[in-house]
């Protein structure tokens, strides 16, 4: 089957790469009136009846464009270009290609700025910025910027929330050109209206240091401004939305701003009990996959993904503040409550194994979670000085999770004899206060590319758990006499971690293009825990008492002397990093442990941008990871008496050789999109789990420096259009080859996993009426054991997809979308198939689409569950969560102050 799709796919590229080489359907040349070459010039095509693009490219070098993709019918072509008048000309087009020959652009009286895009033009080329016209885009009226994000050519969302502009993911947001709530992506996209936004600009943006000394070091980060309408500002706008539903069922948001040149003001809210975490209603059409779960010792350190498992009620509360005292001068504060209150059920089958058993492990869960998190967030910026910027950041966060969880497992040996079965019962209350704060210091000195920048940043971390569990276990059931024993257990952990950074570069000009830079860092990491620990064995009628405090102090010192040569198109930065690492851990009455190590590691960098657009970075480096506390804890956690955690004092350093290959390729012309990187890692002391399984099934965990890891991953994302049909389609393909080692039962375990996915998505370009969406993707994941080759395991997933919006009238839209995904396993006997349909009928109830109506109808199939299936060390694992299910709410929203005051005139 993989091969069948992959020639399937390569034949449906190699056949669009064909069918590309097409004639031109318009065509001409912009020249200035000196009769030069006009390069970058904006060649927008609109639809006559209501100025909607159709779609656009640029000019190149020899001031020459061309377009394939143009439908039939009536259309403006408008060319605009900075300092230009613009030029607009109607034609008709019907199939048969059109030559505009040399259009003449004269200059304009009134030269706008770098940014600046007039209602007329839809798209534009400045220096690293490419800007939108939102209102070339076709938009429902209750859309939040995420909804405006994906119609944009060059522009993705991921199914995790990434923004993704043409190939690189973005890093902040900006509104107006000011942070908000941090410059967070989910939270800016979630909490404005798409109506209220005049113009999208994606900028490639050049560090704060290259900015200043006006030498570009190679660092950018790709970031996206929202500019407000000019209708929107120096008054308040937002909307509020709320609803009811079947089973109780309810929902409500606000979001309110209100933003001047000078000052921003932004609150939001939200609270509903239907498993929806976002703030907007396209939200209520996604849907979350995988489980949690408590065990660290995922085979590729993985993070594991959450989900909205159960039943889940949120509240959430923010509100943001912006003040810019002078130009360049600016602070902006935001502080952000979340409460999730989250309770349901699952199920898990897991097959372990070891080198003298194998078994299987079965359980019944039920959950009850509730997190409380307050988190404010506050940055200064000054940039006024021409010679000097200062950045100060910081961060206050205070979060309470308190859990109640019951699980009921039973162990099953190979023979398929029950043998043992247990009943916990937990009780956690965890709470966290950290503090972080961030100073930055740039100067730019007299001589040209001279100049320094210094930073302080620290992390001050308390974490207060108190931890109740029961455990009641049954061993022997197969047996005539089994045993019984019934274990309570109260742990009680402080700890206060602490993290000091202090950095230094130092830039000095050598000769033209050549620089030498100095650059130091200084870490210190102190980890304090202090821990009571009473166990009581009830059936022994046994106490043990386990008081202690440990402490973990780390401190790394890292000086680079480097060679950076620059050039418009070629970046090449090369440096040797002189590396000091020591710690010092181990309880506090007892003779401390002492490690000190000194390491030289390489480090290059070769950054190559031939032409617009065109970005290729060959990277590598040597990095050195000192044992983390829990690695080298001398201290045994036995709080849970089926999972015992220690660790390894007499770990050493792993060290990782990196190498990595990036291509970003955006053609400004056509919009298509290209991405691909190759990564391979190699560590060497690879610090391993080494697992301990007895003949009760109790699980100990430790580790060890074991032989080599290898990590081999290839990713690439093509998107393109479909010329003359309107599509425009996304594919992907992710590859990776992993290799590590465990140890089970003192026996060495070799790993060897392979990942294989491929995604083909198709949309409509043209989104003016009718938004479609349809897709597949197919993903397999082989993972395979030295020490038990029966167990060898293939997982599959294949999800296909589609999604429909539609405005059957100016007042009335209907969206649907269906999903259908199957999971298959050779571990597991049976395969599990999970459809899901939704749908929404929307309906403006007042002519400036300021009262909507919406029917929202969520998993109309009722089949809405999670499944999550992973494979670790020593055991593969499925987990079934229920779910919310099927719900019908029906909703109101009114959009705030959406139509602009009347201005008084004045009577001279």
């Amino acid at each position: 089957m993989f091969q069948t799709i992959y020639k399937i796919f390569f034949l449906f590229f190699i056949t669009n790469i064909i069918y590309c080489q097409s004639v031109p359907a318009i065509q001409g040349s912009v020249f200035d009136e000196q009769n030069l070459p006009l390069e970058l010039v904006s060649v927008a095509f609109l639809k006559q009846k209501d100025s909607t693009l159709i779609n656009y490219t640029i000019t190149d070098s020899n001031g020459y464009f061309s377009m394939t993709d143009v439908p039939k019918g009536n259309i403006t072509v408008q060319i605009s270009f900075m300092g230009f008048n613009t030029f607009k000309k109607n034609i008709t087009y019907n199939s048969t290609p059109i030559n505009l020959k040399t259009i003449i652009l004269k200059e304009s009286p009134s030269v706008l700025d770098a940014v600046t895009i007039s209602a007329v033009v839809p798209v534009q080329v400045k220096k690293d910025t490419l800007a939108f016209n939102a209102s070339s885009f076709k938009v429902n009226p209750d859309d939040n910027l995420e909804s405006l994000l994906t119609k944009l050519p060059g522009l993705e969302i991921e199914s995790d929330g990434k923004v993704v502009a043409q190939g690189n993911q973005v890093t902040r947001i900006f509104v107006d050109g000011k942070e908000f709530f941090g410059g967070d992506p989910a939270l800016v996209l979630k909490n404005l209206s798409a109506d209220a936004i005049e113009k999208v600009e994606i900028i490639d943006k050049k560090s704060e240091d290259a900015e200043l000394t006006g030498v570009d070091d190679g660092n950018k980060e790709m970031i996206i401004n929202f500019t407000l309408k000019k209708s929107k500002k120096n008054m308040g706008f937002g909307k509020f939305a709320a609803g009811m539903g079947l089973d109780s069922r309810y929902f409500s948001n606000l979001n309110y701003n209100k933003f001047n040149p000078k000052t921003q003001i932004s609150l939001i809210g939200k609270f509903n009990n239907i498993n929806i975490t976002g703030s907007n209603i396209q939200g209520f059409l996604e849907n979350a996959n995988g489980i949690a779960d408590e065990d660290d010792d995922d085979t590729n350190n993985t993070p594991k993904p959450r989900s909205l498992s159960g039943y889940l009620k949120t509240e959430v509360a923010g509100a943001h503040f912006g003040h810019e005292f002078k130009e360049k001068v600016d602070v902006n504060a935001d502080y952000f409550y979340n409460l999730s209150d989250n309770q349901g059920a699952s199920s898990s089958k897991r097959v372990s194994f070891t080198n003298a058993n194998n078994f299987d492990f079965a359980s019944e869960d039920t959950f009850n979670r509730l997190s409380k998190n307050h988190n404010f967030n506050f940055n200064y910026k000054h940039r006024a000085n021409k010679n000097n910027r200062l950045i100060v950041r910081g961060k206050l966060n205070a979060t309470e999770n308190i859990s109640n969880d019951t699980k009921n497992g039973t162990f099953t040996n190979s023979n398929g004899e029950l043998t043992t079965t247990n009943q916990q019962n937990l009780h956690n209350n965890n709470t966290r206060n950290t503090a972080n704060f961030n100073i930055d210091y740039y100067q730019k000195l007299q001589k040209n590319g001279r100049s320094f920048n210094t930073g302080f940043n620290t992390v001050l971390n308390s974490q207060k758990r108190e931890n109740n569990q029961y455990t009641f276990t049954v061993r022997n059931l197969h047996k005539t006499t089994p045993t019984e024993r019934e274990i309570e257990t109260v742990r009680d952990e402080k700890f206060n971690n602490n993290n000091y950074n202090f950095n230094f570069r130092y830039t000095e000009p050598i000769v033209d293009k050549h620089y030498f830079k100095l650059q130091s860092f200084l870490r210190f990491k102190t980890e304090k825990e202090d821990i009571y620990q009473l166990k009581n064995t009830i059936t022994d009628n046994e106490e043990e008492l386990l008081t202690f405090k440990y402490k973990h102090l780390e401190n790394s010192f890292q000086t680079r002397f480097a060679h950076n040569y620059v050039s418009p198109k070629l970046n090449i930065f090369s440096a040797l990093e002189l590396q000091d690492l020591s710690r010092n851990f181990g309880i506090i009455t007892e003779p401390s442990i002492t490690k000190h190590l000194f390491f030289l590691n390489p480090i290059s960098n070769i950054l190559y941008k031939p032409k617009k657009g065109h970005k290729y970075r060959l990277a590598y480096k040597k990095v050195i990871r000192n044992p983390r506390k829990h690695e080298s804890s001398t201290v045994v956690n036995d709080l849970n008496p089926f999972y015992i955690r220690q660790g390894n004092p007499n770990l050493k350093a792993e060290k990782m050789n990196e190498i990595a290959l990036t291509a970003n390729v955006f053609n400004f012309k056509s919009s298509t999109t290209f991405y691909s990187r190759i990564l391979y890692q190699h560590a060497t002391d690879a610090i391993v789990q080494s697992i301990d399984i007895d003949d009760s099934f109790v699980r100990t965990r430790s580790y060890q420096n074991s032989g080599n890891r290898k990590v081999f991953t290839a990713n690439f994302s093509l998107s393109k259009k479909l010329k003359g049909l309107g599509v425009r389609y996304t594919l992907k393909n992710k590859n990776a080859y992993r290799t590590s080692n465990s140890i089970i039962n003192l026996e060495l375990n070799d790993v060897t996993s392979k990942d294989f996915f491929v995604g083909l998505l198709l949309e409509n370009s043209n989104k003016n009426v009718v938004d479609l969406k349809f897709g597949a993707d197919y993903s397999v994941n082989n993972t395979n054991f030295s020490l038990e080759e029966d167990l060898n395991r293939t997982y599959r997933q294949q999800k296909y997809f589609s999604m429909f919006d539609y405005d059957l009238t100016s007042k009335l839209n209907i969206n649907t979308q269906f999903d259908y995904i199957v999971f298959s396993d050779n571990q597991f006997s049976s395969n599990t198939t999970l459809p899901i349909w939704s749908a929404a009928f929307s309906y403006n109830l007042s002519k400036n689409k300021k009262n909507i109506c919406k029917l929202l109808l969520i998993d109309l199939l009722n089949k809405n569950v999670d499944v999550y299936r992973r494979s670790t060390t020593n055991y593969f694992e499925e987990t079934t969560s229920e779910s919310l299910g099927r719900y019908v709410i029906l909703s109101y929203t009114y959009k705030l102050n959406s139509k602009p005051k009347k201005q008084k005139r004045n009577n001279a």
